[in-house]
């Protein structure tokens, strides 16, 4: 039984409603894979967020900040891959739905008209929803190129969209000639154009744009003599400290922790790149990468840690730092004395603030050097902030601009219920033993790391016997007055132990809280407990 073929273009074979619909369902989810491929080879080549980021940190904000830190709880390190894949799965059910209706008028009129309405829903309706402003008026690109490149890819799904369905049409009536079947050749060379399209779009506005050009590969000073043997990141740590899985006093870069909100960070190029300083100042400013570096520099430890790190977590790092005192900085811009705090925008539009007296703080750093290297691009080249005393996420990495305003400005993490203060809590570890170990009657050696940011540690103390009685541990003085210090004990246990506890006092003499808590909302508090079996 012949087929009958109308025409809704000139490639198209025009099949039973139900039929073309179902198949506009599978064309459109394809297309928008082929789209999905387009926006990361055009994330690579710019460096500006895509289409995907945009609408995953949109979400974000409106995700209960309980909820979120329960999720990050439970996933650790897989939650924001699988977040982002999640998102990408969205996309394709759009475009699946996108397709479909494609289906119950396929030809290049209607594949236009979706692309448009696309284009605008996203650009004006969702952009603007999630705030980043009509067509990514607030992001970094700004909204000409958040325009085009959305189009871009639009364009690349219906174009994809089109072949995708006339191949499938075609390949379901078995008895339509074969000079009239799609050519799979065609469907090839048509999604490579896309791609090569987007390939050149790409590298011309590299070339046209400075913020995003040139190498990001700078030469670091060396650390002085005197100091490299005392600083050699991951280095054995001195007796009685030299304990087997206690963490280096120093933590060499690759070892250090990364958190990031994005799913490619930004690549920012030294050539292009300009600290910016304004607001409420008599004097703002601008400063090169070479401006910045060649001021005054000042060196010093400083360990971070991320506040939704877990009790006994790995989320935080000792390392050396070398900068400009951004105290500094904003006494010769000259800050107005209504000014209430320091805004800190990031190179991939991220922004945090601090009240105006942590921005002042003698020892705050705006680095560029850590363990006697140029910044690594996922610690936040080409600056980054250090402040005394305040969990990591306040710390911003890929610093463009600084701002002094008089009001309560609240930053993304802070907007989902995180506490916009973010003191350090008071925390300590063990290293040694891990897990569930079984050990041997007798002496054993226990050991770790303490930390309660700019208070200091006073003392730390274990207990064998679920926390009824407790011994001092040994405590090494830090680097400096804003690095973790280590701490070693000798405990008898015998058959009856097999809880561990460990619990610090800060340099204030306030003791640890004991009480667990999530780290949503203002870092985790309670005990690290180690179990073991003694034979």
């Amino acid at each position: 039984m012949a087929h009958t073929l109308e025409t809704g273009s000139p490639t198209t074979p025009r099949l039973p409603d139900y039929n073309s619909r179902r198949f506009g369902f599978s064309a459109g989810v394809i297309a928008a894979t082929v789209m999905l491929v387009a926006i990361v080879v055009l994330r690579v080549i710019s460096g500006v967020q895509s289409l995907p980021e945009i609408v995953a940190e949109g979400v974000l904000t409106v995700i209960p900040g309980a909820l979120f830190s329960a999720v990050l709880d439970s996933l650790q390190h897989a939650a924001k891959p699988l977040f982002y894949v999640a998102v990408a799965i969205g996309m394709l059910l759009v475009g699946g739905f996108l397709g479909r209706w494609y289906g119950g008028d396929p030809t290049w009129k209607h594949a236009a008209r979706i692309v448009l309405s696309a284009w605008l829903v996203f650009g004006v309706g969702v952009y603007t929803l999630l705030g980043a402003g009509i067509f990514g008026q607030h992001l970094t690109g700004g909204p000409i190129w958040h325009a085009l490149t959305l189009l871009l890819v639009f364009a690349v799904y219906g174009a994809a969209l089109v072949h995708t369905h006339a191949l499938l049409s075609r390949r379901a009536i078995r008895d339509l000639p074969d000079e009239r079947l799609v050519s799979r050749r065609a469907l090839l060379q048509s999604g490579g154009a896309a791609l090569v399209a987007l390939v050149a779009a790409g590298g011309v506005w590299r070339l046209l744009s400075g913020a995003f050009g040139g190498s990001t590969q700078v030469q670091s000073a060396p650390v002085a003599a005197d100091t490299a043997a005392a600083t050699t990141p991951g280095a054995q740590n001195p007796p009685p400290f030299d304990l087997k899985g206690l963490s280096p006093e120093v933590t060499r870069t690759e070892d250090f922790y990364t958190v990031s909100k994005n799913f490619i960070d930004p690549a920012v190029a030294v050539g292009g790149w300009k600290l910016k300083i304004d607001g409420l100042v008599d004097s703002p400013m601008e400063l090169t990468y070479d401006q910045l570096t060649a001021l005054p520099a000042s060196e010093g430890y400083y360990t971070l840690m991320c506040i939704s790190n877990e009790i006994g977590g790995d989320l935080w790092g000792n390392a050396l730092w070398k900068g400009v005192k951004l105290r500094d900085l904003l006494m010769q811009a000259g800050v107005h004395t209504d000014a209430y705090k320091a805004v800190f925008t990031a190179a991939d539009d991220y922004k945090d603030s601090v009240r105006l007296e942590n921005a002042l703080h003698p020892d705050a750093l705006l680095a560029w050097e850590m363990n006697g290297a140029p910044l690594k691009n996922e610690h936040g080249f080409p600056a980054r902030l250090l402040i005394p005393g305040i969990y990591g996420m306040k710390n911003v990495k890929w610093l463009t601009g600084i701002t002094i305003v008089a009001d309560d400005f609240r930053g993304f993490w802070q907007n989902q219920g995180w506490d916009d203060a973010a003191p350090y809590q008071t925390e300590s570890r063990f290293d040694t033993p891990r897990g569930r170990p079984t050990v041997p009657e007798g002496p054993l050696a226990v050991g770790g790391v303490a930390y309660a940011g700019d208070r200091g540690i006073q003392s730390v103390e274990v207990s064998t016997d679920g926390g009824q009685t407790w011994q001092p541990a040994q405590v090494k003085p830090g680097l400096s007055p804003y690095a973790w210090q280590l701490w070693r004990a000798d405990l008898p246990v015998d058959k009856n132990v097999r809880d561990l506890r460990v619990r610090a006092t800060d340099g204030q003499g306030r003791p640890q809280v004991t009480t667990p808590a999530d780290p949503f909302p203002s870092g985790a508090t309670g005990l690290h407990r180690v179990t073991i079996a003694v034979q």
